[in-house]
């Protein structure tokens, strides 16, 4: 498992990115958070600050 983002909902305003103590999120070439499912370790760290509600664990 690893974290979710729903493309249509995320802003690209990167607080996930900031938050993820693994650094497995990253904004891509359309400025939205993309994650690295083979570095997150479904903390849930960058669920908790999304203002949008845009990452999500599955």
């Amino acid at each position: 498992m690893a974290a979710k983002v729903d493309q249509d909902t995320c802003i690209g305003c990167g607080a996930c990115v900031g938050a993820c103590p693994t650094g497995a999120i990253a904004l891509n070439d359309e400025g939205k958070a993309q994650v690295d499912a083979d570095t997150c370790i479904d903390c849930g760290a960058c669920v908790g600050v999304c203002p949008v509600g845009a990452v999500t664990l599955d």
